[in-house]
């Protein structure tokens, strides 16, 4: 039993704080269920989670943690944005400004006040990323882009429902602005949806057990999650740790955090980073905070309630007019999967560095992965219906390793991915492969997580093309970053081939699993638009997990087994793991890898 818990009984605090979980976890479930488009459906990339009457966080679910906190900037912004005496029971509001609340326009969050006998008692709140918003580029992701209003409609916050009776006029007016108001249309109403679960759901706990025990648990989560994380930082010696990155495409840019220890706060300080970009890649304050956010969930979190608690040691540093903190009316249409999970690594790895310096927290150590590539298709399908997907290839990233194991293979990052048959009956395209890519995992005594590589090509397109978007975290060092001595991983790539033999492969009855078979001009894509052509081949590898320490120190027996899975190729297992193979049997030679694994480590030394 912890003695922290105060004014309510353990049993009863951990009944209710779980049930307030369970709702939230009820309420993406619904979004799964009642959800329109792939995003939602399939690959997962929402959040639902409750807030406190006054926006706080009271419970997050199993969900994207950079989002928990903009929903509450959200709720905030509608508390200031309508009286009380406008806000009634059965309301429900929406806003996607990233300027105010919203981390980009494609993120469209809904909101509703939830009432128990008249009172306000709480808010639900959610978020999916629809399938388009109008902007330059269908889906909403816009290379092109170089001002906000390039990015699609933009709302500061808006009645949707009112007293129960959905807002026809608006809802039709949100819908009718982008290329497909269906598909958009469910996704706002699996919001509404879900909202109303946690109405009800929230609504059954008050008359159960009245406003007061609720309450008193909702006051106690909050003091009792702050207090253990207040705790726990300032069992860490005070110091400092930085960490930068650069994103490489058209341009550089280049991003660095300092976190600063003191006593029972961590500070993250991003003095530095370079000015935003005219590019769509910048990250309003509000997100930056967000991703530090749920960085510290998954170090010194994992195991507590998730609410605002874990917000007040936290101090976020971003300076105004970089691309941390852009300022109006810089665009931002790209920024989840650019500067967003740029900072998420900046602030993962210098936590990462923080653990290691603590007897106990060092064995809670993960290599961080600066994250991923990705691509976006839009055009006229097979059943003549327009459309515009994700392929979400970034869900089969490899995760870094740990202090005592190898990281988990194409192990995903934050959302899920369709299987490669599911994407080819509704979309018009054909895989050539989707494998583990060889030698992509960060070598080390544990090796990273390997990537997923993929090839495809379009099938079955009416119009004999789609469009195409290539976005995502860009560079030469955009994977799993290595630690203690273990390596980077391999980067995250997309690459068009033009001109290609694909068709006449193909016509063999069988298909293509290599690509210099069938041919054609490379192009390595950075941001931008670009057309994707009957004959096209599109190569993408995600990010690899980094290593944890010297590859040299790794077991033998377990780099025979990766190069008998052909993960590993015996090129990297002599070069850079040390290890030496029978010719006859390709079973590890014990004495011929440790003569290897000397003159290796001597050549290093002298390297270095």
């Amino acid at each position: 039993m912890d003695t922290r818990i105060r004014g309510v009984d353990p049993v009863t605090f951990e009944i209710l704080s779980h049930r307030l979980h369970q709702i939230t976890r009820e309420m993406g479930i619904t979004l799964e269920r009642t959800g329109g488009t792939v995003n939602t459906t399939q690959q997962r990339d929402y959040m639902a989670s409750l807030y406190r009457p006054d926006g706080d966080i009271l419970s997050a679910g199993a969900t994207l943690g950079q989002h928990v906190v903009c929903a509450s900037y959200a709720v905030k912004r509608i508390i200031e944005r309508f009286p009380p005496d406008e806000i009634f029971e059965d309301d429900v509001f929406l806003l996607n400004d990233p300027y105010l609340a919203a981390i980009h326009q494609s993120d469209v969050y809904v909101i509703a006040p939830i009432h128990h006998r008249g009172r306000l008692v709480a808010w639900s709140a959610t978020f999916v990323h629809v399938n388009d918003v109008g902007a330059m580029s269908p889906g909403g992701d816009s290379p092109d882009a170089t001002e906000i209003f390039h990015e699609g409609l933009r709302v500061p916050g808006i009645k949707l429902v009112e007293r129960g009776e959905l807002r026809e006029d608006v809802f039709d007016t949100l819908t009718n602005m982008t290329r497909q108001p269906g598909m958009v249309g469910l996704d706002l109403k699996c919001e509404i949806a879900a909202n109303n679960v946690a109405k009800a759901r929230l609504g059954e706990m008050y008359d159960q057990y009245g406003p007061e025990l609720p309450e008193s648990v909702a006051n106690e989560m909050v003091r009792y999650t702050e207090a253990i994380l207040r705790e726990r930082i300032e069992s860490f010696r005070d110091g400092e740790w930085s960490e930068e990155l650069a994103l490489e495409a058209q341009d550089t840019w280049r991003m660095k955090v300092t976190l600063r220890k003191r006593g029972d706060r961590l500070i993250f300080d991003f003095t530095g980073t370079d000015p935003q970009a005219v590019k769509g890649v910048n990250l309003p304050f509000h997100g930056t905070f967000g991703f530090c956010f749920a960085a510290v969930l998954t170090t010194l979190v994992y195991d507590l309630p998730k609410n605002h608690g874990v917000l007040r040691p936290l101090e976020v540093i971003a300076p105004e007019g970089t691309l941390v903190n852009v300022t109006y009316p810089g665009p931002v249409s790209l920024n989840t999967t650019s500067c967003g999970f740029s900072v998420g690594f900046l602030a993962s790895s210098v936590l990462m560095q923080m653990l290691g310096t603590h007897e106990h927290w060092k064995e809670e150590i993960v290599t961080p992965n600066a994250s991923h590539r990705n691509g976006k298709h839009s055009g006229v399908n097979q059943y003549g219906r327009y459309c515009v997907f994700n392929l979400a290839h970034g869900a089969m990233d490899g995760n870094g390793a740990r202090v005592h194991a190898d990281g988990i293979d194409s192990g995903g990052n934050y959302m899920n991915c369709p299987n490669a048959e599911w994407f080819e009956l509704n979309f018009p395209v054909l895989y050539l492969f989707r494998r583990h890519a060889v030698d992509s995992a960060g070598p080390g005594r544990y090796r990273g997580g390997l990537a997923v590589e993929t090839a495809h090509t379009p099938h079955d397109a009416p119009e004999g093309k789609l469009g195409g978007v290539a976005y995502g975290v860009a560079g030469l060092r955009n994977s799993g970053h290595g630690m203690y001595g273990g390596y980077p991983g391999a980067p995250s790539v997309i690459v068009l081939r033009d001109g290609t033999r694909v068709r006449e492969v193909m016509g063999r009855d069988r298909c293509a699993v290599d690509l210099d078979e069938v041919g054609g001009r490379e192009r390595a894509l950075p941001y931008c638009n670009f057309e994707f052509k009957e004959g096209d081949v599109l190569y993408m590898r995600v990010a690899s997990g980094g290593g944890y320490g010297d590859p040299l120190t790794r077991e033998p027996g377990r780099v025979e087994a990766d190069v008998m899975d052909g993960v590993v190729s015996e090129d990297a297992a002599r070069d850079i793991y040390g290890v030496a193979f029978r010719p006859e049997s390709r079973q590890v030679d014990a004495a011929a890898t440790e003569a290897l694994r000397r003159r290796l480590a001597r050549r290093r030394a002298g390297a270095r």
